[in-house]
């Protein structure tokens, strides 16, 4: 039941952790000191901090991580990282990993990859569980059970839980909020993430919900596909869906560097999302956009704004930025290899190849594959997820975890190691002594660019592997001349350079490539730019750089691309297809929104700029009081509106590779106060009457304007209404003049008005 505590009488002895002061945890003199020890561990820290998390192109990440690497130094040295049978200071570059198996959850040190504290899982050994972890909140779900716990780092215990008696459900955490997730029924509960018990009453969407999220200020994010929105919640309160898509289609969302997108698999879009609306829309391109819903695979989370979106089946890469609107094509192996949702950290996309229990590494600046890195050594799935400007990979049913830096350096985790603090006993202290919290005497000095090692990859025809164990060397006959000059029998068999990489440009495609491997070629040359368009350089030479610029070309249209390796001899070997990319990005904004009203109001006209960077090819959505239409132009007119009325109004650019930012506006066809006197009154001693409606055979007098006077009234529109006669010089109208002024609001018979002849005056409807 929700509430219950777990644990509440402690832990049995067996679990305990052994005080400093139990002889049996005491180690031979010739051990060093704790004092020792402990200052030992923080310079062993020090030693990989700057390779670690040294600024890569996400120098924010990199800059914050070195800020607290600075704090969590000095905190090691003082109270102890993974000291058996102390109370630990977990550290805060690190994340929780979950082992089922065990039942069990443990903490590890993101720079240096030591578990430095464990948890116990009552309840949950041999159950598939989710980890929420948002900063100093950690909760776990047992997906089999529906029971969630909260984990108290600073005891290492889980004793305050609820039990939801529910499979399958979903528990989402951040910005001090939380929430469980029923997808079969619908629902979302807020729940609160201390004590893990409900608050207020389930909230009913209606129909089958996709995985939420939730992002750093605390709203929540719940895809209903069979409506085709996203349905946020925001300081825990519902708040009105987003529509995203068609209704029944396939929704996935992404926090990207906390904002949140959407990708409706179906459709082959990506979206950035806002409570007002969508922001910005990125059609897939390629081998994505021709697969099926269930083999586009995205992740739920990325350190960076760059979303990468897998096509298990074809192989197809994209990596869309939602800063710039561009987007780096590539091809991913897919023979023999069952391939999860890619993640990226740096320049490196990693994904994993639950055939194998590695991930595979792509390195976008190399346009090549890196070596593999094997996680488990054995088929099964992988968890993969960012934190910290780290990337984290986890196995649930296995011992095997790792972290990798944004350099792309990796770090085992062991995490059944048992030599680490667990759950404390009541009266454990912490270790503490009179070491300064400074950085150690012996400071690393940062390493300087390396090279990773390279064996033909994926791009080369090969497939990742781990590495071989070296073979004897093998004598062969050397060719008498310079095969790269002139071809002899004895030279190397000559082969194909790497797969292209195909990144979208605005008007251009910049194709890199990994050069060919063994004897060196004459040059290289790019196939497949279409008619027109120009190639920059007309060849690259063996020494690079391998790029290549297409400019030219129509949005509309996908091209891709091979490169050719021309040998001496004239032999050539030629690349794989490169995947297919537009010369275009996703529009911008469209820039400077004007309303201009018509005259006497019942219309107006919207006029904009293009958006920066864009070409011809740009349309635009003008959504307003006449549904949405697209025009090429930039401006577009309204009439035939009714007056006091404002209409909304937005403009969304849009081309084959998606559409930008929507600009709103407004026409606000509010008649404006016209200053006129009140006429043909100076012979009638009668009061003119102010009437509640425009006529004198029903409604009623709001006030009376005195016979004999001319007084100067506001005049707020003029509307149809009775024919009313002056009797003085014969004329007659059914126009009525809406009034304001000091002997009473309403509408007076235009004849003692003429307003019907002042153009400044705006009908009321």
């Amino acid at each position: 039941m929700p509430g219950t505590g777990v644990g509440g009488g402690g832990l049995p002895p067996g679990l305990r952790p052994r005080s400093l002061k139990d002889p049996a945890a005491t180690t031979p003199a010739v051990r060093p000191s704790l004092t020792a020890r402990l200052k030992q561990g923080a310079v062993s820290a020090a030693t990989v901090v700057w390779a670690t998390v040294r600024p890569t192109r996400n120098r924010t990440t990199g800059y914050v991580a070195v800020a607290a690497v600075c704090a969590l130094i000095g905190t090691s040295v003082a109270v102890g990282v993974g000291v058996s049978g102390s109370l630990p200071h977990l550290a805060d570059i690190g994340a929780w990993l979950s082992s089922s198996g065990k039942g069990e959850a443990a903490h590890a040190n993101g720079l240096t990859g030591q578990v430095d504290g464990k948890a116990e899982l009552p309840g949950m050994a041999g159950h598939p569980v989710s980890v929420s972890q948002d900063g100093k909140t950690v909760l776990v779900l047992d997906e089999k059970t529906g029971k969630i716990i909260r984990v108290d780092p600073s005891q290492l215990t889980a004793e305050q839980s609820s039990d939801y008696g529910v499979t399958g459900l979903q528990l989402v955490a951040g910005g001090s909020y939380a929430y469980v997730v029923n997808p079969a029924k619908g629902t979302v509960q807020r729940i609160d993430p201390a004590m893990t018990t409900p608050v207020g009453a389930p909230v009913k969407l209606g129909t089958r919900l996709g995985a939420a999220t939730v992002d750093p200020k605390g709203t929540l994010w719940v895809p209903v596909p069979g409506n085709g929105t996203v349905v946020p919640f925001v300081n825990g309160a519902r708040s009105a869906a987003v529509k995203v898509a068609a209704a029944r289609h396939d929704l996935v969302l992404t926090l990207a560097d906390g904002t949140p997108v959407v990708t409706d698999r179906t459709a082959a879009v990506t979206k950035v999302l806002s409570v007002a609306g969508t922001q910005q829309s990125f059609n897939l391109q390629g081998g994505i956009a021709d697969s099926g819903p269930a083999d586009i695979l995205v992740p739920a989370n990325t350190d960076g704004s760059t979303v990468p979106v897998l096509a298990r089946d074809s192989g197809a890469l994209a990596l869309i930025d939602l800063r710039t609107g561009q987007a780096v094509n590539a091809k991913v192996p897919t023979t023999g290899h069952r391939l999860g949702a890619p993640q990226v950290l740096g320049k490196r996309v990693y994904i994993p190849d639950e055939s194998t229990g590695a991930l595979l590494v792509y390195d976008t600046a190399a346009s090549a594959f890196d070596d593999s890195v094997p996680v488990t050594g054995h088929p099964g799935g992988l968890e993969l997820f960012s934190r910290n400007g780290l990337l984290w990979v986890n196995d649930q049913e296995s011992a095997s975890a790792a972290v990798i830096s944004p350099g792309g350096q990796v770090k085992h985790i062991g995490k059944y190691k048992t030599q680490v603090p667990t759950a404390r006993k009541k009266n454990d202290k912490p270790v503490v002594d009179n070491l300064p919290s400074v950085p150690p005497a012996t400071q690393a000095s940062p390493p300087g660019p390396t090279t990773p090692h390279r064996r033909p990859g994926p791009a080369q025809g090969g497939r990742p592997t781990a590495p071989s164990a070296p073979q004897p060397s093998k004598t062969t006959h050397a060719p008498t001349r310079n095969c790269a000059i002139r071809w002899e029998a004895d030279c190397p068999e000559p082969k194909a350079p790497g797969t292209p990489q195909a990144q979208s440009g605005s008007g251009s495609i910049t194709v890199t490539f990994a050069a060919a491997s063994g004897v060196t070629p004459k040059q290289y040359v790019l196939k497949g730019a279409p008619a027109g368009a120009t190639v920059t350089p007309n060849a690259v030479g063996p020494d690079g750089p391998f790029t290549f610029e297409v400019r030219g070309g129509s949005c509309t249209q996908q091209y891709s691309f091979t490169v050719v390796a021309q040998y001496a001899g004239g032999s050539n070997r030629e690349s794989a297809l490169s995947a297919p990319v537009r010369p275009c990005v996703s529009p911008g904004a469209p820039q400077n929104l004007k309303v201009t009203t018509a005259s006497g109001g019942h219309g107006g006209t919207l006029t904009w700029q293009a958006p920066a960077g864009s070409d011809a090819s740009v349309t635009y959505t003008v959504s307003g009081p006449s549904g949405t239409i697209t025009t090429p132009k930039t401006s577009h007119t309204y009439a035939g509106l009714a007056n006091s009325k404002t209409y909304a109004v937005s403009v969304t650019a849009t081309n084959a590779a998606g559409s930008g930012t929507t600009v709103g506006g407004s026409l606000d066809l509010t008649p404006p106060d016209q200053p006129m006197k009140i006429v043909h009154n100076d012979n009638d001693t009668t009061d003119l009457g102010i009437r509640s409606v425009p006529s004198t055979s029903s409604g009623h007098r709001n006030g009376a304007i005195p016979g004999k006077s001319s007084p100067t009234v506001t005049v707020q529109c003029k509307t149809k209404g009775s024919m009313e006669r002056q009797p003085y010089n014969g004329s007659k109208s059914d126009v009525w003049a809406k009034i304001t002024s000091s002997y009473g609001s309403g509408y007076v018979a235009d004849i003692y008005v003429d307003s019907r002849f002042n153009p400044a005056v705006w009908d009321c409807t």
